[in-house]
């Protein structure tokens, strides 16, 4: 009786460490990699051609603190129609930044007016923002996919929205332009 429950005991204990040793680390925090878009079951449907900020510099600028010297404007881009499109999003003349859905783009900017924009198939879409220093603005790209079309245009829609948006989306760019 004594040797069954011994063996009872050393098979849990050999299962319980095998499944410890089965689970993935966690993710580095500072690692800077592509990101990928996933479907809610986990299948990787399309991933960043380069690295995206880090899941610190992510938590970061969910807080959304104004920067002192810069006007600062968090392109969105979450909608549940959503697709695998690339959709590219630039302020001004500034860097190109690559989205995928589910994901936001940090801009800095001097004080005053800009025109951000963003370019699907080749066709461009500007919008204007203006803003002073310490300010923050929140603008959404909303796109609709269809089988036999994809469509995007800037959302109208209340900044605060927008924001709560942003806290579920991933930073994928973190752009300075002054």
């Amino acid at each position: 009786m004594l040797a069954k429950r011994f063996h009872l005991t050393l098979l849990i204990a050999s299962v319980a460490l095998l499944a410890g040793c089965a689970t993935p680390p966690p993710p580095d925090p500072t690692a800077e990699l592509p990101h990928c878009y996933k479907t809610n079951k986990g299948r990787v449907i399309a991933c960043t051609s380069g690295t995206v900020p880090s899941l610190n510099a992510d938590a970061e600028a969910k807080r959304f603190v104004p920067d002192p010297k810069a006007l600062t404007v968090y392109v969105v881009r979450r909608n549940w129609g959503d697709g695998r499109n690339f959709v590219k999003v630039q302020a001004d003349n500034g860097p190109v930044v690559d989205t995928l859905p589910n994901t936001m783009v940090r801009i800095k900017l001097q004080p005053g007016a800009h025109s951000i924009s963003f370019e699907f198939e080749g066709a461009r879409q500007s919008k204007a923002v203006d803003g002073r220093a310490g300010d923050v603005r929140f603008v959404r790209i909303d796109g609709m996919v269809w089988s036999w079309k994809s469509t995007y245009q800037w959302a109208d829609e209340p900044e605060g929205e927008i924001r709560e948006r942003a806290l579920k989306a991933r930073l994928v760019g973190d752009v300075v332009v002054r």
